[in-house]
């Protein structure tokens, strides 16, 4: 029963932003803000302060698996490894 629900939005939205590419398509500059109002200026913030919140979780959760790396190998005695294949990488990225 959801699976239908999900398939007829899906549906519905492709629908739409086939036959009203004009609406769906457009964003607030395309409509004729200035470069320098108000307006601009707030919605370039937007989209930085976006970019760094989506980068800074990314990063979160690359920081996060490493962790997970490394505190899994020094569990299993494994400490050294990690030391010394981060050394070989780092090696090779110099050379």
């Amino acid at each position: 029963m959801q699976t239908i629900s999900v398939v007829r939005s899906i549906s519905v939205a492709a629908l739409l932003t086939i036959f009203t590419p004009a609406v769906t398509w457009a964003c607030p500059i395309c409509f004729g803000l200035e470069t320098g109002s108000d307006e601009a200026v707030s919605l370039n913030w937007a989209v930085f302060t976006l970019l760094g919140v989506t980068g800074g979780v990314l990063s979160g959760f690359v920081a996060f698996i490493f962790h997970l790396l490394k505190r899994s190998r020094q569990a299993l005695g494994n400490e050294d490894a990690f030391h010394s294949q981060a050394q070989h990488i780092s090696s090779k990225g110099r050379a």
